[in-house]
C-alpha cells in the first residue's frame, strides 16, 4: 500500500517545491544519462540498437539502488514508507513549475512582457525574444499544461498503480525523451526507443489529465463536457501523440486559441492552433493557474483513492 507515502510525497512536494540541489535525483539522473550516452555510443552496433540499451541501462542504474534501498529498511514499516514517500516526492514535479509560471504571471501583469519574458526564457525552449503578452501566456500555458500531465499527473497515477518503483520508471522515461528524444540527425536512431518508451508510459495519463481539467474547469467558466470533446477533437493535433490532450483542454477550458507556429533556435515550426477563440492574456494565464492547482488536487485525490482500491 503506497497511500501513506503519496500522501507525504504530495506534503513534501507543497512545501518545498522542487529544490534546486546539486544531489537532486532528478540532476544525478542527467549526469547518468550524459555519462550513458557517450558509453553506447561507442557500442559496435546500430544507432537504434545503441539507443535500446541506453534505455535499459539507464533505468537499470536508478531502479536496482532503489529497489535495494527499500529491501534494506523494509524491517521498518514507518521508516519504510518515509523513504518511499520521499522517493515518489524527488520524482513528483507537480509545485516547482507552476510557481515558476505564476512569476511569470505576476512579472507580466505588473511590469510587463520585458521582464516576463525573462523569466520565460528560464521555462521553455522556443525563442521568447519579441514576444507579446499573448504569445507569452500561451507558451506559459502550454508549459503548464504538458507539466500537468508529465510531472504531476503521469508521477502520481504511476505512484497509485506501483510506488516509488513505477514512479521513478516513468521520470526516467520523461528525462531520457527531454534529453535525446529529438528527431534531429544526432538523436532520430538513438533516441528512438526512449522517445517511444515516454510516448507509452504517457498514453493514459495525458488523457486522464484531460479528464481531470475537464472537471474543474467549471471553476472557471469552462464546460466539462465541451473540454472533453476539444480534447477528443484535438488531442493528435501536435507531433506529440500526448501533449495536445491537456493543453487542448485548456485552451477549452480557458476558451481560448493556443499553440500555433512557435519559433526554435531560430527555426519557425508550422504548429497547428488549438482551440478556439482569442489568443489569452494575463487574466488567461492567470485562470490557467487556478485551473492547474484545482486539476493537481483532483489527480492527488484520485491516485489516493486509485491506490487504496488496488492494494486494500
Amino acid at each position: 500500500m503506497f497511500i501513506f507515502a503519496i500522501v507525504i510525497a504530495l506534503l513534501l512536494d507543497f512545501v518545498l517545491g522542487d529544490p534546486a540541489w546539486i544531489w537532486h535525483p532528478v540532476r544525478l539522473l542527467g549526469h547518468v544519462i550524459g555519462v550513458a550516452e557517450i558509453v553506447c555510443r561507442r557500442l559496435p552496433i546500430s544507432a537504434r540498437a545503441q539507443g535500446g540499451i541506453f534505455l535499459l541501462l539507464n533505468i537499470a542504474v536508478f531502479i536496482i539502488p532503489l529497489s535495494l534501498l527499500f529491501v534494506v529498511t523494509s524491517f521498518s514499516k514507518p521508516l519504510l514508507t518515509a523513504i518511499e514517500g520521499a522517493a515518489i516526492y524527488f520524482a513528483l514535479g507537480g509545485t516547482c513549475l507552476a510557481r515558476e509560471v505564476g512569476g511569470v504571471a505576476r512579472a507580466l501583469f505588473q511590469h510587463g512582457p520585458g521582464e516576463a519574458r525573462a523569466r520565460l526564457r528560464m521555462l521553455v525552449s522556443r525563442d521568447v525574444d519579441g514576444m507579446g503578452e499573448e504569445e507569452i501566456a500561451s507558451s506559459a500555458i502550454e508549459t503548464l499544461a504538458e507539466n500537468f500531465s508529465d510531472s504531476a499527473c503521469a508521477t502520481l497515477f504511476y505512484a497509485a498503480l506501483g510506488g516509488p518503483i513505477l514512479a521513478w520508471i516513468h521520470r526516467v522515461a520523461n528525462t531520457l525523451d527531454a534529453m535525446v528524444g529529438y528527431k534531429t540527425e544526432e538523436y532520430v536512431d538513438f533516441g528512438w526507443a526512449s522517445a517511444k518508451f515516454d510516448d507509452i508510459v504517457n498514453f493514459l495519463p495525458a488523457r486522464i489529465s484531460a479528464l481531470f481539467i475537464a472537471l474543474v474547469a467549471p471553476l472557471v467558466g469552462g464546460s466539462v463536457r465541451s473540454v472533453l470533446e476539444r480534447a477528443g477533437k484535438d488531442g493528435g493535433a501536435l507531433a506529440s501523440p500526448n501533449s495536445g490532450y491537456p493543453i487542448a483542454a485548456f485552451a477549452d477550458a480557458l476558451g481560448v486559441k493556443l499553440c500555433g507556429p512557435t519559433s526554435y533556435l531560430g527555426e519557425l515550426k508550422d504548429k497547428p492552433f488549438i482551440g478556439e477563440g482569442p489568443r489569452p492574456d494575463v487574466m488567461d494565464l492567470m485562470n490557467a493557474l487556478s485551473i492547474y492547482w484545482n486539476a493537481y488536487a483532483l489527480a492527488g485525490l484520485f491516485s489516493i483513492v486509485l491506490g487504496s482500491v488496488i492494494f486494500p
